[in-house]
């Protein structure tokens, strides 16, 4: 065997601790640099290369493969077509692309994680890949809400436009709601105020619960026995 494909066998292997590093690099460098003027394409390089990355995890499974691949086209086109000001369909498409492909990437995930015969730490990363990606999945369903209904949340006790919630910052505001609703804990500064966005938000909110009594439930079973 020769040194690139040690390479290539290693990197694979630990495909699932690459993904959730640049899920952590996406969620928090962008804050420390919000009024820079390169923050915007940064983060834009980081998120498509998180993308990338996330259709390489399953490159196991030929079948999910070729259907990541059709879905990363337009979520890749849509998110670099999106601008700051732009039409209100751009987002619209934008959202639309990025819950079709992290829902595609969360069941592969899922799928992998409850057929797992044995515990290791690939395994546990890829549990903390699937719990990130369904809040970035939900997040991107609120910022459609609250684009289509406009006043489906309040940020402070205010709407979007008299907290200054500008369209191109709602989805990192959702980021923050979505990891506050999935974990359970509810702060109380982003509401959900239609009965649309409150069903989304109850939802996510079940499902955080569902995490851990199915998927943490089951690698402690598994463990377990393996111990055993």
């Amino acid at each position: 065997m020769t040194i690139a494909d040690t390479g290539k066998n290693l990197l694979f292997r630990h495909r699932f601790a690459g993904l959730f590093a640049l899920l952590f690099c996406v969620l928090l460098i962008p804050p420390y640099f919000e009024d820079t003027t390169w923050i915007e394409s940064f983060w834009r390089w980081l998120f498509t290369l998180m993308l990338f990355w996330a259709l390489y995890t399953v490159s196991g499974s030929r079948r999910v493969l070729m259907l990541a691949v059709i879905v990363l086209i337009p979520t890749v086109g849509s998110t670099w077509l999106a601008e700051p000001g732009q039409e209100k369909y751009l987002a619209y498409l934008d959202n639309i692309t990025n819950i079709l492909y992290f829902g595609l990437i969360c069941a592969f995930l899922g799928q992998y994680i409850l057929t797992t015969q044995r515990v290791t730490l690939e395994v546990i990363f890829a549990a903390m890949c699937l719990y990130m990606m369904l809040a970035i999945l939900w997040a991107a369903i609120y910022t459609n809400l609250e684009l289509y209904y406009q006043n489906a949340f309040t940020f402070r006790g205010e709407f979007a436009e008299q907290a200054g919630v500008l369209q191109e910052s709602i989805f990192r505001n959702m980021m923050y709601f979505s990891f506050v609703t999935l974990s359970t804990l509810g702060y109380g500064d982003v509401l959900p105020v239609h009965q649309v966005s409150q069903s989304w938000a109850a939802m996510e909110a079940m499902i955080g619960q569902f995490f851990i009594a199915t998927i943490i439930a089951r690698l402690v079973s598994v463990y377990t026995v393996d111990e055993e």
